[in-house]
């Protein structure tokens, strides 16, 4: 993997609840390598509580290879939501917020021909058993192809590279000791966040 690349404002209904404007195509934006991390059902992940809320965004995760996709996650691209909005009203770019260890959290990944309906199949996020987000890629504004083409008119598109293709509405605060459960066909996967000073 050289990259992780993220569509940003790629729901139409998050970026009504974030009260921003809609941009002709969805924005792009990077996350190293050193962000992303694989889930094992029932590990507890340490996110760095001391830096402000973090925001779970809920996202189908597309690998590439050649520029095609081989493979299909469920994860969460988190953010850093207090840390953004200040960067954001300073005119300041904001990769600060999104850019940190485990900010890149995903399911394992399961190729096209283990979950073949992938492109219409609802996907949603569960805290502490209640539901927070849900959607599917046929509400994207771009889909899976489209996002890759649109990634590919600016960035080098490296075999490996992960696209988070943007988070519907319902984004929300974290907290330690939640339980988070990522549902998606055959992705039914439960993790746990823990306290960063344990």
């Amino acid at each position: 993997m050289d990259k992780i690349i993220c569509l940003g404002k790629n729901y139409s209904d998050h970026t009504v609840e974030m009260k921003e404007a809609q941009p002709e195509k969805p924005v792009l934006f990077l996350k190293p390598p050193s962000c992303y991390k694989e889930l094992k059902s029932g590990e507890s992940i340490v996110l760095p509580w001391s830096r402000g809320s973090i925001h779970h965004e809920c996202e189908v995760v597309l690998k590439l290879y050649k520029k095609n996709v081989i493979a299909v996650s469920l994860g969460l691209d988190l953010t850093l939501r207090e840390v953004q909005a200040k960067l954001k009203s300073q005119g300041h770019p904001w990769e600060i917020s999104k850019c940190f260890k485990n900010s890149a959290l995903c399911a394992p990944f399961i190729g096209q021909r283990d979950f073949t309906n992938w492109r219409e199949e609802p996907f949603a996020l569960y805290i502490n058993g209640e539901l927070k987000q849900q959607s599917s890629l046929p509400r994207a504004i771009l889909s899976p192809d489209a996002a890759i083409h649109h990634a590919n008119d600016f960035f080098p598109m490296c075999d490996g590279d992960l696209v988070f293709t943007g988070t519907p509405s319902g984004v929300g605060p974290l907290a330690p000791n939640d339980v988070v459960k990522l549902s998606w066909g055959p992705i039914q996967l439960e993790f746990r966040l823990a306290d960063e000073h344990k």
